[in-house]
């Protein structure tokens, strides 16, 4: 519940945590008590704690005994998993070809402000590069 520049977190009638708002940013005055998750979201809490790791590797952990608090494993669908495993189309290639006269092509960038000035007085620097002999 908000409001009133305060927040407050309960669970029936129990208070879990309370707090202020000071600007936009929310803090935290005390914490009394921790919600637990349920048994069947204990392997997907697990699953988000390791990385998002493989069933058969959860599996593996649980039987050496690492995982002590988790019973079974059972897996149910992760959407985040899904959206890490898709690939970006790429951009089509187009064939780059070198000039072939020195200074035909001459590449520039500008970077700066830098905060430690040069020997001149200068915040920036600029390169410009051949595109022929790729050399500054």
């Amino acid at each position: 519940m908000f409001g009133e520049g305060t927040w407050k977190v309960s669970k029936g009638a129990m208070v879990v945590a309370r707090g202020t708002k000071t600007g936009t940013l929310y803090t935290t005055l005390e914490c009394t008590s921790t919600i637990a998750t349920t048994a069947n979201d204990e392997t997907k809490l697990w699953h988000t704690r390791l990385g998002h790791m493989s069933e058969k590797g959860m599996k593996m952990l649980a039987s050496k005994g690492k995982l002590s608090e988790l019973k079974s494993i059972d897996m149910k669908f992760c959407e985040t998993c899904v959206f890490g495993k898709q690939k970006k189309v790429s951009f089509t290639i187009t064939e780059r070809s070198l000039k072939k006269e020195k200074l035909e092509l001459v590449h520039t960038d500008v970077w700066g402000p830098y905060p430690i000035k040069s020997l001149g007085g200068s915040h920036y620097f600029v390169t410009f590069i051949d595109d022929s002999t790729r050399k500054l």
